[in-house]
């Protein structure tokens, strides 16, 4: 897989740099760099340790209509992945086309908030909302077809996305998410859509529905994992001046064929406030429940119940860079705890 994303990426470099410079491609990113330090014994963090997060490069434009986004990262010093590729068609503003691969149409957090972590306001997403090659729980990547729009209406604006795309797979030898970006090694695809609404009586709120099915498999064979699963997620989101505040809820249903019907819930709360555009602080809180001996958790290293609970200050030296500060207290199943402290400084170019 590594290879094919160099090779990739060299292609869709040599491709770019053909065009004609009408076109004026240019590549623009994310990077940032960290300090975390854990109170966890045994914890990768346990002595403090500086590293950089990532390399994000991207490259968004239209070629005669059509429009092409590009978007490499480069992650722990050498890992190269492909994460979005893909080619759209814009009819107007009810109705745009994707094809390629691109982030599921599942919740608000992985829809507004890319690779690049200067985007988002705090220093990692929600744990359940890791992307799915980190060890995330959710299908937050897919590879297929995606119908997508705004609509205003009476009511307010509505945006909607509908996406059809190959079903996930459980890679045993990494214990992640992939999704299938080749082939497809399900015999059903999976389907996904997203609605929100923003409402015209209340400024600032928006509110959304979305949900996910697919048959996930593991890549063994004979398959030890085969799980028809659901998903269902509730999202809130409201901004007046200073006060932001998000809130989203999700449901995982997973019927494995050997092991019986499981159910998961996972959600967030944040709210942040910003200080003369500078300095905003923000709380945030996080919690997964998951269902016992549930197969699918279990290899993705879930299998158990946790809480986080999340203080930080943010401080945008610019709209390009910021400084982020966390104190993290985590408790898991049992009554285990542990402490975090974290620093990151983020950079858009």
């Amino acid at each position: 897989m590594k290879m094919i994303a160099q090779i990739v990426s060299l292609l869709a470099l040599i491709f770019v740099a053909g065009l004609p410079c009408v076109y004026a491609f240019e590549f623009k990113g994310f990077a940032d760099v960290s300090f975390t330090k854990s109170t966890k014994d045994a914890d990768a963090h346990r002595n403090g340790d500086f590293a950089f997060g990532s390399l994000d490069l991207y490259v968004a434009e239209v070629v005669e209509d059509v429009e092409i986004l590009i978007e490499t990262l480069i992650e722990e010093g050498d890992e190269l992945d492909i994460e979005r590729l893909t080619i759209g068609y814009t009819f107007n503003d009810a109705a745009k086309l994707r094809m390629g691969r691109f982030h599921t149409p599942l919740g608000f957090w992985n829809t507004a908030y890319h690779h690049g972590v200067q985007l988002q306001p705090t220093i990692e997403r929600p744990k359940f909302l890791t992307f799915d090659d980190a060890g995330g729980i959710l299908p937050t990547h897919v590879v297929g077809v995606n119908l997508l729009g705004r609509v205003n209406t009476r009511a307010g604006a509505v945006d909607y996305s509908a996406m059809l795309g190959n079903g996930p797979m459980i890679d045993l030898g990494k214990a992640v998410l992939t999704p299938n970006n080749t082939s497809d090694n399900n015999i059903g695809k999976s389907a996904a859509f997203n609605v929100s609404i923003s409402p015209s009586v209340i400024a600032g709120l928006k509110l959304g529905v979305s949900g996910h099915i697919a048959e996930v498999t593991s890549n063994d064979d004979p398959v030890t994992i085969d799980v028809d699963q659901t998903i269902y997620a509730l999202s809130a989101v409201y901004t007046k001046g200073p006060l932001g505040m998000a809130a989203e809820y999700f449901r995982i249903e997973d019927k494995s064929k050997s092991a019986g019907d499981f159910t998961n819930t996972a959600y967030y709360g944040l709210i942040k406030y910003s200080i003369k555009e500078k300095w905003e602080p923000y709380l945030m809180y996080e919690k997964l429940s998951v269902g016992d001996d549930d197969p699918y958790m279990s290899v993705l290293q879930a299998g158990i119940d946790n809480k986080e609970m999340t203080l930080g200050l943010r401080y945008n030296i610019s709209y390009r860079s910021s400084l982020k500060g966390e104190y993290r207290n985590i408790i898991d199943e049992g009554g285990k705890d542990w402490d975090e402290v974290a620093l990151q400084w983020a950079l858009a170019f």
